[in-house]
Formats: C-alpha cells, structure tokens, sequence
C-alpha cells in the first residue's frame, strides 16, 4: 500500500496516532511520523518505549496495519515512531 493511502487508512482508524509524511518531523523521506504517538487509542498507548509486549511498545491494532500492508514500526526515540515499508 503506498504511503499516502496508508496514512488515511491510519488516520481513520486511529485518528489519536495524527499519522503524517515523515517530512514533516525531520525532513527524511518516504516515511510516516505518528505525531500522537504518545497518545492513547482505546486506552492503551500508540507507542510505549517501556512497554515489553510481543510488538515492541507499538499498539497492537497500529502493528497489525503496518504488517498487513508492508510497512513496519520503528522508534526514533522513547517518544517518537515513525514507520517504513519492507518495499
């Protein structure tokens, strides 16, 4: 799924994640940044750094979007994610 897809389907979904270009966080091209990846989604974080759990910190429903479409999720730092596609 391209990128600008994804993050409408992101954004729909999970409208607290506040998906946007990666661009627009470090100039880094091709990626996604979740500006709201502090805030919760059905009372569990977007991303969690402390959170040991089988998707890293990520929330659950978001892990399993990125998958499905071929992107995965990773830290910039302990409150920030972005993601990017296996492509």
């Amino acid at each position: 799924m391209n990128r600008n897809t994804l993050i409408k389907l992101i954004n729909k979904e999970m409208p607290e994640a506040r998906a946007v270009e990666s661009e627009d966080f470090n100039g880094n091209e091709g990626g996604i940044w979740f500006r709201g990846s502090e805030d919760c989604h059905e009372e569990e974080p977007i991303y969690n750094h402390y959170y040991n759990s089988a998707t890293m910190g990520v929330h659950v429903k978001l892990d399993e979007i990125l998958k499905e479409h071929g992107w995965f999720a990773e830290p910039y730092d302990s409150g920030t994610l972005f993601a990017w596609t296996w492509k």
